[in-house]
């Protein structure tokens, strides 16, 4: 690689390069008994910088930096800028929390940070190693940051799950990859995507999708492969919670958009129909059992499975649509699930950790504002009209009718319906039920700013859905 190339490559991947070093700062800092009190501020405002400069550097034009391990596109900058305007979301509301938990400290902030790092990486990736390590440093960071509560015995449980279930999930898509590379002799996601234009399919290309996409149902706990989820909700810190449930599913979706983009392997029966049958499955999963719980992040994790099983009916239709469909629900998904985890955040207290449904009894009583945030919230992630979540329903629905599957658009519909019933639940405690708990947090001035910005965007996008389709049929055609 001659110096120019070098030099442009690094240019182009500077906001990665300037949050990692910030990353060890902050384990340093954190060290440091008169410095360790601004690790918060100096997350946030390293976050800010890298956002900038991740403007700053946005270009439409498709670049290859470091020999094409790693792009740049629209499609990437749009990508990662979304994960960052979350990460920031996540760090401001979690303050206080962190900081009732005892957990604020240097390696939680530095380790976060690699978290966010990886999941960049398996954005701009465009070599099988790169996004594997990708793929591990973002993974590594989590498995400590699940058990860093240590008077938690439910961290650690929870931990060890997500710990041999991630390692398994990763084995099986290092395995595909070493089959990928020896059947098209590349390394290049690019050239392995269009493999299939000159050459014929074989068994073995085909097996090989097939394990890397049971690793990516892991990875977006599709049933069967879900059975982490429920413990890593309910065992994690909320704040940690909070970004598995978000920036590692927008990172694996840009890696399924990488691997079938302008692939063929989507038109072979074979593979569209166990991305089709592990979407219908994990929405019937995810809806019955979550109808039985009893605990809020546990029934937030079974919705969790409902949704990404939409999420691969989406993939699938992208048979005859762009990944434009895919992309709107991951993202709609994201951003409400965000909401929803930041504002049981917010309203636990030192004293008090909203842990089953029932503690939501009168919360409106006390706060009508977080209420209805949260009941916007609930509502758009269960995919009531007004707002974004029924209108990205609506389109995988509507892709799924136009290539005439009228009866698994109904059968999905159905396990919807049903699923409504947990959702309507909790909104019934919050406004009809008595008895507020005290203890629970709703004051904040500037963090009740910050939460009401996905609800009040949850119902404009819904005003104004074409802008954002259009834009991401756009970037990603």
């Amino acid at each position: 690689m001659t110096f120019n190339n070098a030099f442009l490559s690094l240019s182009n991947f500077i906001p990665e390069i300037f949050l990692f070093s910030m990353a060890m700062v902050v384990l340093l800092i954190g060290i440091t008994n008169p410095l360790k009190k601004y690790v918060v501020s100096l997350t946030i405002g390293s976050t800010l910088i890298a956002l900038f400069l991740c403007f700053w550097g946005y270009t439409e034009e498709t670049v290859f930096m470091f020999n094409t391990s790693l792009i740049k596109d629209n499609a990437t900058e749009f990508f990662k800028i979304l994960c960052y305007g979350i990460f920031l979301i996540q760090i401001i509301v979690s303050q206080k929390y962190l900081k009732n938990k005892n957990l604020i400290s240097g390696e939680f902030y530095s380790l976060l940070i690699f978290a966010l790092i990886g999941c960049l990486i398996i954005i701009s990736s465009n070599n099988l190693i790169v996004l594997f390590l990708g793929i591990e440093l973002s993974s590594l960071s989590l498995y400590s940051l699940i058990a860093l509560n240590r008077t938690s015995l439910i961290s650690g449980e929870a931990a060890i799950k997500y710990f041999v279930l991630s390692i398994i999930a990763s084995a099986l898509i290092l395995f595909g990859f070493s089959y990928l590379y020896g059947i098209t002799n590349s390394l290049v996601i690019n050239e392995i995507s269009t493999y299939l234009l000159s050459n014929e399919i074989s068994n073995l290309y085909l097996f090989s999708y097939i394990l890397i996409f049971i690793g990516v149902a892991f990875k977006f706990a599709v049933a069967p492969f879900h059975m982490w989820l429920p413990d890593v909700y309910e065992g994690a810190p909320l704040p940690i919670t909070n970004f598995i449930a978000s920036i590692p599913k927008i990172a694996f979706f840009v890696f399924a958009y990488r691997f079938l983009n302008d692939n063929q392997i989507l038109f072979e029966d074979n593979f569209s129909k166990f991305i089709l049958y592990l979407g219908i499955f994990s929405i019937f999963i995810g809806n019955m059992y979550a109808l039985a719980q009893k605990k809020i992040m546990r029934m937030l994790a079974y919705s969790g499975v409902a949704n990404s099983g939409f999420i691969f009916l989406a993939i699938f239709t992208s048979i005859d649509f762009n990944f434009s469909v895919a992309a709107f629900y991951v993202i709609t998904y994201t951003i409400t699930t965000v909401s929803a985890i930041s504002i049981i955040t917010f309203i636990s207290s030192n004293k008090f950790d909203l842990v089953y449904i029932k503690d939501f009894k009168g919360l409106s009583s006390k706060s009508g504002l977080v209420s209805i945030l949260f009941m916007i919230t609930l509502l758009s992630t269960a995919g009531i009209p007004l707002t974004i979540g029924f209108y990205a329903k609506y389109l995988v629905l509507d892709a799924l009718v136009n290539q005439n599957m009228i009866i698994i658009a109904v059968i999905v519909v159905l396990f919807t319906v049903i699923g409504l019933y947990y959702y309507l639940r909790v909104i019934w405690f919050m406004f009809f039920e008595t008895g507020f708990n005290s203890l629970i947090k709703v004051n904040g001035i500037y963090y009740l700013a910050v939460l009401s910005i996905i609800p009040f965007s949850i119902i404009a996008i819904f005003l104004f859905p074409e802008f954002a389709f259009n834009y991401l049929f756009s970037i990603l055609a």
